[in-house]
């Protein structure tokens, strides 16, 4: 019993052993100060999304600040071009907003500006 335990270690071993070295092979072989290859076409940035309350706007910007539990306060500024889709009657200072935004070289830039449903809080009696 013990002679095939052993047996069963030393085979285990010598396959990792082996593993390893086929590991450190196939890394050796690759030259370090090669540049990774990247593809020919980069991917384009992915819309992201800030919500919060609009603190600021104007026509060609928009600051909006969110404070999340156990964060300090944040606040983000979009630029807004004529292909930003929003709605300018709902959009007022101290309203809450949802921005799709994507990070440019130059800034965010908004895409969708929507406005939040508006909370009444009616008082516990």
């Amino acid at each position: 019993m013990r002679k095939i335990r052993l047996q069963v270690v030393v085979r285990f071993s010598i396959t990792l052993f082996c593993g390893a070295i086929l590991g450190l092979s196939q890394t050796a072989t690759t030259d370090p100060a090669a540049p990774p290859a990247q593809s020919a076409a980069q991917p384009a940035a992915r819309p992201q999304f800030f919500a919060g309350t609009v603190v600021e706007l104007d026509a060609t910007h928009i600051k909006v600040t969110r404070t999340l539990v156990g964060r300090p306060t944040e606040s983000r500024s979009f630029a807004i071009n004529p292909s930003t889709k929003m709605n300018k009657a709902a959009i007022k200072l101290h309203n809450r907003v949802t921005v799709r935004y994507k990070h440019l070289n130059d800034g965010d830039m908004a895409l969708e500006i929507q406005p939040r449903p508006v909370i009444v809080r009616t008082p516990k009696s």
